[in-house]
């Protein structure tokens, strides 16, 4: 009982100034709604990440060409030594590796009436529908027959097709394609927004982008699906093998090549997701920590302002402890009311800003609760402490 009436006595002073309350309470709802925030969009980019991930399958290798060596030092640039022989070879001698995908991208410019932009233009073969798992969301994947013949065709990202062709429908429309001219016969879905995303990206037959755009013949990088990723250890010997006799390189020679799983990019960017959300978290709790200073200023400023009443409230017999408890359970209740305004408007605030469904991070609200309720209380201490110490008789003549 006692405790509620402490806290009705504690909303009361807070009524009783409230722009002085508001102006505490932004202090620790900012903190919160910044810690919401973060881990709203660490779990919006995290599922982003797994779903793309289990699109393009954790039992996809990317083999990328090596770095060259100048003198004995690695200079950092790629060797120029993957090619689409390499990646038949692989594919025909592997008894683990179901398909083998030879890769060539760079940048190039793609126009269609008055719109121009730059964007990743990716030659493969047909093969590349099944790896990259796409979805076609209008018309179709280039055939084998287009690539055997170095066909003009063209497959579409959603965001080019968006920026390109706006609402209009994009299949049978002729663009070019440096300064080229490309029949459009299918359009991907909209996949979002991560490292590899085929959403700007415009795909052609290998044979195309090798011979009439780019003019020349060695890959990018080759996508090695296995049959399942237990067999990775068998794949990579097999690659190694394969590679390494197909380059002449001697036993002492490093592998001119790299070959990488999926779920390493996955590791390496749930990392570095991790590190940024805690240094976020680290700045919201520096935010809690000024707004835990605003409410011991405020509350020091409440006994120097209620010194007659904590002198009559002893006079009539209020032990220390009641006084003690009375500015403490205000305190509590300051830094409890900032953290629901933090927590409401970190949920409004995630729901607008990250245009998905609303995220409750229900063991986040929960520690919320009581870093605000562990705030309020510790910046109240020792508000709480001289006010229940102050000398009654000095009190009672306080003007």
């Amino acid at each position: 009982m006692l405790f509620i009436e402490n806290v009705i006595l504690a909303l009361q002073s807070l009524r009783s100034n409230p722009l002085r309350s508001v102006l505490t309470l932004i202090g620790i709802a900012v903190g919160i709604a910044a810690v919401l925030y973060v881990v709203a969009l660490g779990e919006i980019t995290q599922r982003s990440i797994t779903e793309r991930l289990e699109a393009l399958g954790s039992n996809v290798l990317y083999i990328r060409p090596g770095y060259s060596h100048h003198g004995g030092v690695r200079t950092g640039t790629d060797v120029v030594n993957l090619s689409w022989e390499d990646a038949q070879e692989i594919e025909r001698e592997s008894r683990v590796i179901l398909r083998c995908v030879p890769v060539l991208s760079a940048r190039a410019d793609i126009e269609y009436k008055d719109q121009n932009i730059n964007t990743e233009v990716t030659g493969s073969t047909p093969d590349y529908e099944l790896v990259g798992n796409f979805k076609i969301a209008a018309g179709r994947f280039f055939v084998k027959e287009e690539l055997e013949r170095k066909e003009r065709v063209c497959v579409l990202g959603a965001k080019v097709r968006e920026e390109l062709f706006e609402t209009e429908s994009p299949i049978g429309s002729t663009v070019m394609l440096n300064a080229r001219r490309f029949t459009v016969v299918g359009l991907l879905n909209l996949v979002g927004e991560d490292r590899n995303s085929p959403d700007d990206q415009v795909f052609v037959p290998l044979t195309t982008a090798q011979d009439r755009i780019f003019g020349r013949e060695h890959l990018s990088n080759i996508l090695a699906q296995m049959r399942s990723s237990d067999d990775y250890e068998e794949a990579l010997f097999d690659i190694e093998v394969i590679l390494r006799r197909n380059h002449r390189l001697q036993p002492e020679q490093d592998n001119d090549f790299r070959v990488r799983r999926q779920d390493v990019f996955l590791s390496t960017i749930q990392q570095t997701n991790a590190e940024i959300a805690r240094f976020i978290i680290m700045i919201a709790m520096v935010s809690l920590f000024v707004g835990g200073i605003g409410i011991a200023n405020i509350m020091l400023v409440s006994v120097t302002e209620r010194v007659r009443e904590i002198g009559v409230r002893r006079a009539i017999g209020a032990r220390k402890s009641s006084i003690l408890a009375q500015f403490i359970t205000e305190a509590a209740t300051l830094g409890v009311c900032g953290g629901v305004a933090g927590i409401i408007g970190g949920l409004v605030f995630n729901y607008f800003q990250i245009g998905a469904e609303i995220i409750v991070p229900w063991l986040w609200i929960g520690y919320s609760f009581l870093i605000c309720g562990f705030v309020g209380v510790m910046a109240g201490m020792y508000p709480a402490i001289r006010a229940a110490n102050s000398n009654v008789m000095e009190s009672l003549r306080y003007e």
